[in-house]
């Protein structure tokens, strides 16, 4: 068996492999691969714009409660800061008043005109409570009320400068200095004391 001799019986022909199935190629690569990449820009698109909007509603809520705790802060300083104003005018008011009453001692008159004149209408017989300085000042001007009414002036070392207390059988008025002043302060929603 010489393939010279021109025996080939040995020999299988050779024939040429058909290739198995395979995916079609498309015939326009350039198209195929402009529609992935959209498609693949449209669902990143998608995927960062839903990231985006949860990360922008996590710094919402962060932003809004740190609006909130800012907005809480900013009330209580007004409160406190309101407080200490108040308490700071309160102050200041009660060293002018004592300084006013210093100068002008003879400013009890006022406030014993306004305490007589409450009491008239319900009592005929009082006694006019004032410190013993003060009393020297009024005296010489209630001497015509003195001489008509019962009223008795009475010296009380415990009343303070500026001040009188009235008492009759109907009741008490006092308009010694701490009394006016815890009203007017509470007015204002304090409870600072006339000594502190």
């Amino acid at each position: 068996m010489n393939p010279r001799d021109g025996d080939t019986s040995a020999f299988d022909q050779w024939e040429t492999p058909v290739p198995a199935a395979t995916t079609p190629v498309p015939e326009d690569n350039a198209a195929e691969c402009a529609r992935l990449r959209d498609s693949a820009r449209a669902e990143g698109y998608a995927e960062g714009l839903a990231a985006g909007r949860a990360e922008a509603e996590a710094s919402g809520v962060r932003l809004r409660q740190l609006a909130e705790s800012f907005s809480a802060t900013l009330d209580n300083l007004d409160f406190r800061l309101a407080d200490m104003v108040l308490e700071l005018a309160l102050d200041v008011a009660r060293q002018v008043v004592a300084g006013e009453l210093a100068a002008r001692p003879e400013r009890v008159l006022d406030v014993v005109n306004m305490a007589l004149k409450q009491m008239a209408e319900t009592s005929r017989e009082a006694r006019l409570l004032l410190h013993p300085d003060d009393a020297a000042l009024v005296r010489p001007h209630l001497e015509s009320v003195l001489d008509k009414t019962r009223l008795r002036v009475v010296e009380d070392p415990r009343i303070a400068r500026g001040g009188c207390l009235v008492e009759t059988s109907q009741g008490d008025l006092d308009a010694t200095l701490p009394a006016r002043w815890r009203q007017v302060v509470q007015l204002l929603g304090s409870n600072l004391n006339w000594l502190e």
